[in-house]
């Protein structure tokens, strides 16, 4: 939480809470010691804010050890016992001036300190939110920071995963249209032109904080144009979209290793359709489910169950929190993925 904004959350707390103490003094407007009474409620109030800070001042993200917190507890049962009687005995001196103003301090000594324990009953409460209030400030800014350092280690991951993923792509892609420009040179143009706008995206959109669903799922059909060129029959791969998708925006390549892990498990040997894909948006959530045929032995698959799937997952908890479901199906012959997410 940024300073400004801690500041003008502590000013309003205590403009608010010291207007209800002075507001509250206004039910004895009547009463003769009226003057003194608000004079002594604007004196705990003082008494409260020192109390509220020393303690909030006092608490720092280096003070959660065992001794520390020892020590601190020894401080603040002595600042209560002492801080009880001085205060008690401030507070209480404009009413005995006016009650007894030739004898003031003795009849402070007499009468007031007989309101000490709830002098200290209030101090230990406004104590214990002054280092409940540091404690949670901590804590808030300890999440933002474990969540911004999650963030950036996954930024770093996925960029780590796409490196390790790309080339071998690549190279796959690169010896089949090669093997088309001996064959058939339409056919290696049109290839080319989809790895180039593969290549674009993954350039200049993959790191952007949210792309377009529709430049996402040009990026994907570009990628099953290009696998298709690996399979004697065209409709082995089977890709549906349906829904107004037109203004979504999606983080980039959100989908890609689950599509990705398909085609790298997936058994080229079973009948068409070996592998589905669906997308299907409606208002403001998108539904995605993919499925393929498992090879043979697919203990690789068991084992490795969507490459990077435990960033994927960590990555769609910072992205979507609880706005999305994630259900994965390894049956005997096929493997599914559902993904569901809630577009705000």
């Amino acid at each position: 939480m940024e300073n400004n904004a801690v500041i003008k959350f502590h000013i309003t707390f205590w403009i608010v809470i010291s207007s209800i103490s002075v507001l509250n003094t206004f039910l004895y407007i009547e009463n003769i010691l009226f003057t003194s009474l608000l004079i002594s409620s604007l004196i705990n109030m003082i008494f409260n804010i020192i109390t509220f800070y020393i303690f909030y001042f006092l608490i720092t993200p280096e003070i959660f050890g065992r001794k520390a917190i020892i020590s601190i507890v020894l401080f603040w049962l002595l600042y209560l016992t002492i801080a009880g009687f001085i205060f008690c005995f401030i507070i209480y001196l404009p009413i005995a001036y006016s009650s007894s103003p030739s004898d003031y301090i003795n009849y402070t000594l007499t009468n007031g300190l007989d309101y000490v324990y709830q002098v200290t009953a209030y101090l230990t409460i406004v104590s214990i939110l002054g280092s409940l209030s540091k404690v949670s400030l901590i804590w808030y800014n300890d999440q933002i920071k474990k969540r911004e350092t999650e963030k950036q280690n996954i930024s770093n991951e996925l960029a780590m995963l796409r490196a390790q993923i790309n080339p071998h792509f690549l190279f796959n892609t690169l010896n089949n249209i090669k093997s088309l420009a001996k064959r058939t040179p339409s056919k290696a143009v049109y290839s080319v032109d989809k790895l180039t706008g593969m290549m674009r995206y993954m350039l200049y959109e993959s790191s952007l904080e949210s792309v377009p669903l529709g430049n996402e799922i040009k990026h994907i059909n570009n990628y099953i144009d290009l696998e298709k060129i690996r399979y004697s029959d065209p409709g082995f791969i089977d890709f549906k979209i349906s829904g107004n998708y037109s203004n979504i925006p999606v983080p980039p390549l959100i989908f890609m290793p689950f599509i990705e892990n398909a085609f790298k498990h997936g058994n080229k040997l079973k009948p068409s359709p070996g592998i589905m894909i669906k997308i299907d948006v409606l208002m403001q959530n998108i539904n995605f489910e993919i499925s393929n045929f498992k090879k043979e032995n697919h203990e690789t698959q068991d084992k490795n169950s969507g490459f990077g799937l435990s960033n994927i997952r960590r990555r769609l908890d910072l992205l979507f929190g609880d706005k999305y479901d994630l259900l994965i199906e390894n049956a005997d012959k096929t493997f599914t993925v559902k993904l569901n997410l809630e577009i705000s």
